[in-house]
């Protein structure tokens, strides 16, 4: 069963793989960006349901390529949640100020799957 397709964008390669395990076991399709190098691309072509972007990037972090895709974002309809370790309340102020659909702190399992599934949930339907 497939769940919905995700961009992750991180640029830890092990987060990476631990979130894409995770993600399949329940039937998500992962999609992975290391890094912010194609990211505009994987938007465009691939037509992820929902963006799962790591705030805490060196070269360009994720509220900074927030800002260069959202208007992708927008115009495709696609959610945007911040997927980050940082503190939560970091995280809401973030959201706030850049407009995003939501965060999920990192090592969360119960927030990951729960946030990803309503958010798809209303993205599919």
């Amino acid at each position: 069963m497939n769940r919905g397709k995700i961009l992750l964008i991180d640029d830890n390669e092990e987060d990476l793989i631990f979130t894409k395990e995770l993600l399949e076991k329940v039937g998500y399709t992962v999609i992975q960006n290391v890094g912010w190098l194609g990211t505009t691309k994987n938007i465009k072509y691939l037509n992820p349901d929902i963006v799962l972007l790591d705030v805490n990037m060196p070269a360009l972090p994720g509220d900074k390529l927030y800002d260069l895709v959202l208007n992708l974002v927008k115009e495709k309809k696609i959610p945007v949640l911040f997927y980050s370790a940082m503190d939560e309340s970091y995280l809401k102020k973030l959201k706030i100020m850049k407009g995003i659909t939501d965060y999920i702190v990192k090592g969360d399992i119960f927030q990951l799957y729960r946030k990803l599934s309503l958010y798809m949930n209303r993205k599919l339907n």
